[in-house]
C-alpha cells in the first residue's frame, strides 16, 4: 500500500488539527506539514522539492480549504493559487475542500486545473476517500446534491428572480416601475445576509465534522459539539426566514410589474392584436417559471435542512451516555456505552440510505403501510451486519448446541432425539444467526413500533404529522418536536431488536461478554436476571401496558434526554386497534371502563359518607364530649369553693 504524504492548508488550525488526526487513523496518509496561508505553502513546497530532487514530488497530494468558495474575494483567491501551483507543480495533485459549490463555480475549479474537490460538510470516510483518489492520480468531483444544495439553491434562486425580473423589464415596453428605496435596501441586505449566513453556516458545519471525527469522551468537547449543534439549527432557521423576506419583496415587485404592464396594454390601443397577445404571453410564461423555480428551490432547500437537521439533533444527544431512566429494562442496557453508541449510530446511517432508496424508488404513500414490515426488517438486518460485521465468527472451544430452526444457541451436552446439531472447537458465523430469529423479533418489537408509516411518510413524502389532532407541516416547531420523538423511538427499539437474539442465542458466550456486556451484567446470575427481567416486561405489556395504552389513545415511545432515556406519552387515534382486542385484554378494557363509570360515584359516596362523619364527630359527639367535660370541671369547681367556705366557718 502506498504512503501518500499530504500538505494541508487551512486557516483554522482546529481544522487543520481534525484533519491530522483523522488521517492518522489510516497508515496510508501521513501529513507531512501544515500552513495557514498560500504564501507559507509555496515556501514549505519549494524547500521540500530542494530535498527531494527533481524527480520526485515534494508531497503526494495538497489539500487546500477555502471556507466560502461562492464569495467573491475567496473564488478570486482560491482561483489565483490554483493557477499559481499548477504553473510551479503541474504534476503535483491538487484537492480542494470548502462550502458548497454552484455547477459554474465548480467548473472554474476544474478550468485552473485542480484535480478534486470536496464538502467539508461530508462523513471522514468520504473525504478520506477522496484525498487517496486524488493523491493517486484519479480525479474527484463530489456529485452528491444533498452536499451542494445549502447553499447552492440559494445563489439559483436568487439567479432566476434578478434574471426572470430582466425578462420581464424587457417584454414590458421599457415601461418602469419605481420600487421604494426601503424595498431595495431589503433585498440588498437579504443578499448580503444570505451570504454572510452561508459562510458561517460552512464554518459550523466544518467544526461539527471535526468533532465527529474525533468522537471525544471528555464534557467539554461534547458540550462543543451540543452548542456548535444548536447554531447550526439558529443559523438554518434564520437563512430560512431571510429567504421569505427576499421572495416576499420580489413577489411584491413582481405583482406591481404585471399591474402596471396591464395597465400599459389598455392604453396602448393602437397596436395590433398579435403584438398584444405575443406580450402578454411571454410575461405570464415569465411570470410562471418565475413562481415554479422560487416554489421549487424553497421546497427542496426546506426538506433538506429540515431532514438534516432532525437527523443532527439525535446524532448530537449520542454523546452523551445512554442511561435507562425509564425504570422499565431494555435490551441495549447489557451493552457497554460505547456499544450502544456505536449501534444508535449505525442505525441513523442505515436509516438514510434506506430512505435515499425509498425515495430512489418513488414509494407512493399508499404503499408504505403493505412494505413497512420489509421496511423495518431490511433496517434491522442492515443493522445487524453493519454493526456485528457480516463475517463476524465465534472462536471458541467450547460445545456449542443449535436447536434446530429457531438456531437458538446454548452451551451445554447434546440432547438426544432432537434436532441438534453440535460443533466441538470449530467457528461459528453470528450473522446468520441472529438473523434466523427475524420472525419473533418482527412479532416482539418491530412490528408494534408505533407510527411507523406516518413518520416515513413524513420523511419521504413531506406529508403533515398530526400532533394532538393539528395538523403540522414539515419542518414546522411542532412537527421537528415529534419527529424527533419518532425517530428517536424508533432507532432505540431497532437496537433493542439488534441485541435480542443476542441475548436469545449467545448470551453465556464469553467472547461476546468481553467485547459486548456492560461490567456490571457479566456474570451468569446477573445476565439470567436480565433476562427474565425482559420476559416479566414484555408479558406485563402485552396484557396490562398495552390494552390500557390503547383504551387510552396514546402510544409510549422512548426517547433521549440530556441525562438519558426518557418515557414519554403522545396521543394517537387507536380505535382499529381497540375494536380487534379479544380475551383478557378485552377485559381489561371492560373493567378500565367500569371503574371509570363507577368510581366517580364511588368517591361521591365516599365523600359523602366522610363528610357525614365527620359532622356526627364533631357536632354531636364533640359537643356532647364538650357538655360534659364542661359539666365536669364546673362540678370540680363548686365542689372546691364549697370546702373553702367550710374552713373559713
Amino acid at each position: 500500500m502506498s504512503n501518500f504524504q499530504v500538505l494541508t492548508i487551512d486557516g483554522d488550525p482546529i481544522f487543520r488539527l481534525g484533519l491530522r488526526v483523522a488521517c492518522e487513523q489510516y497508515p496510508d496518509l501521513q501529513v507531512v506539514a501544515e500552513v495557514s496561508t498560500a504564501t507559507e505553502a509555496l515556501r514549505v513546497l519549494e524547500a521540500r522539492s530542494i530535498g527531494s530532487g527533481a524527480a520526485k514530488k515534494p508531497a503526494d497530494l495538497v489539500i487546500l480549504a477555502v471556507e466560502a468558495l461562492n464569495l467573491r474575494s475567496g473564488q478570486t483567491e482560491a482561483l489565483a493559487f490554483c493557477r499559481k501551483l499548477k504553473s510551479l507543480y503541474p504534476n503535483l495533485p491538487l484537492l480542494l475542500l470548502g462550502g458548497p459549490l454552484t455547477a459554474a463555480r465548480l467548473a472554474e475549479l476544474q478550468a485552473t486545473g485542480a484535480n478534486g474537490y470536496c464538502p467539508k460538510g461530508r462523513d471522514i470516510s468520504l473525504t478520506i476517500e477522496a484525498i487517496r483518489a486524488v493523491a493517486s492520480g484519479l480525479t474527484y468531483w463530489a456529485t452528491d446534491t444533498a452536499a451542494n444544495s445549502e447553499i447552492e439553491l440559494n445563489a439559483a434562486v436568487l439567479q432566476t428572480v434578478e434574471n426572470s425580473a430582466a425578462i420581464a423589464d424587457k417584454n414590458a415596453d421599457n415601461s418602469t416601475i419605481d420600487t421604494p428605496v426601503h424595498k431595495k435596501m431589503l433585498a440588498y441586505f437579504c443578499r448580503s445576509g444570505l451570504r454572510e449566513i452561508d459562510a458561517t453556516l460552512a464554518v459550523v458545519q466544518a467544526d461539527l465534522q471535526d468533532i465527529r471525527a474525533a468522537a471525544p469522551t471528555d464534557l467539554p468537547s461534547i458540550l462543543d459539539g451540543v452548542v456548535l449543534n444548536g447554531r447550526r439549527r439558529e443559523l438554518l432557521a434564520a437563512r430560512w426566514i431571510v429567504s421569505q423576506l427576499l421572495f416576499e419583496g420580489k413577489g411584491e415587485k413582481e405583482e406591481g410589474r404585471r399591474k402596471k404592464e396591464e395597465g400599459t396594454g389598455q392604453r396602448k390601443e393602437g397596436r395590433g392584436e398579435k403584438e398584444k397577445i405575443r406580450g402578454e404571453n411571454l410575461l405570464n410564461n415569465s411570470q410562471l417559471q418565475l413562481a415554479n423555480s422560487q416554489v421549487s428551490a424553497k421546497y427542496l432547500t426546506v426538506a433538506a435542512n429540515w431532514q438534516n437537521s432532525l437527523f443532527d439533533s439525535v446524532a448530537a444527544k449520542l454523546q452523551f451516555d445512554l442511561v435507562n431512566l425509564t425504570g422499565l429494562p431494555l435490551e441495549i442496557d447489557i451493552l457497554r456505552s460505547p456499544k450502544k453508541r456505536e449501534l444508535m449510530s449505525s442505525i441513523l446511517r442505515k436509516l438514510k440510505d434506506l430512505l435515499e432508496e425509498l425515495h430512489f424508488s418513488q414509494v407512493q404513500q399508499t404503499q408504505l403501510s403493505q412494505k413497512m414490515p420489509a421496511i423495518l426488517r431490511d433496517l434491522w438486518e442492515a443493522t445487524i451486519i453493519d454493526f456485528f460485521g457480516r463475517y463476524y465468527t465465534l472462536q471458541t472451544e467450547e460445545n456449542l448446541v443449535f436447536d434446530g430452526p429457531q438456531a437458538s444457541l446454548k452451551v451445554g451436552e447434546s440432547q438426544e432425539g432432537s434436532a441438534a446439531y453440535l460443533l466441538a472447537g470449530s467457528g461459528v458465523e453470528v450473522v446468520p444467526m441472529l438473523l434466523a430469529d427475524a420472525d419473533v423479533v418482527a412479532a416482539e418489537i418491530l412490528d408494534k413500533i408505533p407510527m411507523t408509516v406516518d413518520f416515513f411518510a413524513h420523511l419521504l413524502l413531506e406529508i403533515p404529522l398530526t400532533v394532538d389532532n393539528i395538523s403540522c407541516v414539515a419542518g414546522s416547531p411542532e412537527a421537528m418536536q415529534r419527529a424527533e420523538a419518532l425517530l428517536e423511538n424508533l432507532a432505540l427499539q431497532v437496537a433493542s431488536a439488534v441485541v435480542q437474539p443476542l441475548l436469545n442465542n449467545l448470551a453465556n458466550i464469553e467472547e461476546i461478554k468481553q467485547i459486548f456486556y456492560d461490567g456490571k451484567l457479566i456474570s451468569t446470575r446477573e445476565i439470567e436476571r436480565f433476562r427474565n427481567d425482559l420476559s416479566w416486561r414484555y408479558s406485563w405489556d402485552r396484557y396490562f401496558v398495552e390494552p390500557k395504552a390503547i383504551f387510552e389513545s396514546r402510544f409510549g415511545l422512548f426517547v433521549l434526554g440530556d441525562s438519558g432515556i426518557k418515557k414519554i406519552s403522545i396521543y394517537a387515534p387507536r380505535n382499529l386497534e381497540l375494536a380487534q382486542l379479544s380475551g383478557w385484554q378485552l377485559a381489561l378494557t371492560l373493567v378500565l371502563e367500569t371503574r371509570d363509570a363507577i368510581a366517580p360515584r364511588v368517591r361521591a359516596v365516599i365523600s359523602l359518607l366522610g363528610a357525614g362523619v365527620v359532622y356526627v364527630l364533631t357536632q354531636v359527639i364533640g359537643r356532647g364530649i364538650g357538655l360534659i367535660g364542661r359539666g365536669i370541671i364546673q362540678g370540680i369547681g363548686n365542689s372546691l369553693q364549697d370546702s373553702k367556705f367550710g374552713k373559713n366557718g
